[in-house]
């Protein structure tokens, strides 16, 4: 028996998007979504591994704490074949193949204009054969370590990751992705196979295509891809989160290094440990229609401190949505870092008092939409969002419907829940 359980189809008449969806016999969630027209075929196999992932249990038994940035070296040594690179097959059958970690998770992909089928062969084998030996483990240490030094040297990298330790007191989340040359020293082959064998279970991996094919035979050479290996039952996997207070971890975070202008982020966290699906969907869309309200480039706050002088272009918002933890970045390039922070605490808190425009909600709100109508013509955003949504048990599809439902009331009620300006944390990069 190829297939189990019922076949699952999410769809959005706004959107004018389909995907179909299907559990494999060996756990693993198998999808489709078809693009009439399009030339270009993308397809990704990603696991519910990422740099937060560093401890758990298996069936109840003692806690494995993991080192910090072995998600990121695991994927760097799955394209490591016994033969030959991964990434030299895909490049001889003319596709383009990367890959990447994320807090959440791990994504193989690639894209192709012909030769769609060899490739998801390729895919599917590469990941479920792993060759890990102690040469290769080493030699990838110092590939890794001289990435590692190579991104401590990026002042938009240390800025962004410097907010994070200055939000979070003890989230995993706050860790660089790739961890440090410390941390990654004693990984060994043995670890990354324990890992491999607990996170690359199918039942932890969702393998889905972006295409101009047809649907049955896309699932039909899934279907076969996944039944070459016997992985066994799937490993009952307990992820231990890592309780975080409330308030920030510190206050402010200063570093010098060499840079023509200063760079500055402000930042609030978030905790919402056991909510998921929709519920967490749409806190995360109502969190970014206010955060654009207050923070966007057209509105009057962005005009203020453009005048002043204290942003440039550079000065933007988001917001970073995870299981338990989430957070809203806000800054840019600064001549005077300490100004912009002493401003945009003093504006939070009048915005806080007077409200938000009606207005501007409704505008933010409408551009979101439109944002999303462009985005969903793009293969890699459909599989990025599908991949990211599915992980935290929402329907990527809804994200339009959840959009034309927020209230006013909504977004002020996360205005004074969020943005507490004795809650935030600054970061500041400056020569």
């Amino acid at each position: 028996m190829t297939w189990i359980g019922e076949e699952i189809i999410l769809e959005n008449a706004t959107l004018g998007e389909r995907v179909v969806e299907r559990t494999h016999a060996s756990g693993a969630t198998v999808a489709f979504c078809r693009k009439p027209g399009y030339l270009r075929r993308y397809a990704c196999f990603s696991t519910r591994f990422g740099s937060v992932d560093d401890r758990y249990r298996i069936n109840g038994g003692p806690e494995v704490l993991l080192p910090d940035g072995i998600a990121h070296f695991l994927e760097h040594k799955m394209f490591e074949g016994p033969e030959e690179d991964a990434f030299v097959q895909f490049s001889r059958m003319g596709a383009s193949a990367n890959a990447f970690t994320s807090f959440v998770g791990t994504t193989y992909l690639f894209s192709c204009v012909d030769g769609f089928f060899p490739c998801l062969d390729h895919l599917v084998r590469f990941v479920q054969q792993p060759h890990f030996t102690t040469e290769n483990v080493e030699k990838e240490k110092g590939i890794i370590g001289q990435e590692i030094r190579m991104y401590a040297d990026n002042p938009g990298w240390k800025v962004y990751f410097n907010l994070l330790a200055g939000l979070y007191k003890n989230h995993p989340v706050a860790k660089d992705i790739a961890g440090t040359e410390q941390t990654i020293a004693g990984i060994t082959p043995q670890m990354l196979d324990q890992c491999w064998s607990t996170f690359y279970h199918p039942s932890n991996m969702i393998l889905l295509a972006v295409a101009d094919e047809d649907p049955e035979t896309f699932f039909e050479a899934a279907g076969r891809l996944l039944s070459e290996q016997d992985l066994g039952a799937a490993p009952a996997v307990e992820k231990i989160l890592t309780e975080e207070p409330a308030a920030p971890a510190r206050e402010q975070v200063r570093q010098q290094m060499q840079v023509g202008r200063s760079k500055v982020l402000l930042g609030w966290k978030d905790l919402h440990p056991g909510i998921g699906g929709r519920d967490l969907m749409r806190k995360e869309l109502v969190t970014e229609v206010m955060l654009e309200c207050v923070f966007g480039q057209s509105g009057p706050l962005f005009e203020e401190l453009y005048r002043k002088d204290l942003i440039d272009d550079s000065f933007s918002t988001s917001y970073q949505i995870h299981s338990d933890v989430g957070h809203s970045a806000t800054g840019g390039d600064s001549a005077d870092p300490d100004r912009l922070i002493d401003v945009i605490r003093e504006e939070v808190g009048r915005i806080r008092k007077v409200g938000i425009d009606p207005v501007d909600i409704e505008r933010q709100r409408r551009s979101a939409i439109g944002y999303l109508l462009r985005a969903f013509n793009s293969l890699d955003h459909i599989a990025g969002s599908y991949c990211g949504t599915r992980f935290l048990d929402g329907d990527p599809f809804e994200v339009v419907d959840l959009l034309a439902e927020i209230t006013t009331k909504e977004v002020e009620e996360r205005l004074q829940e969020h943005l507490i300006p004795d809650q935030m944390s600054s970061s500041i990069v400056t020569s």
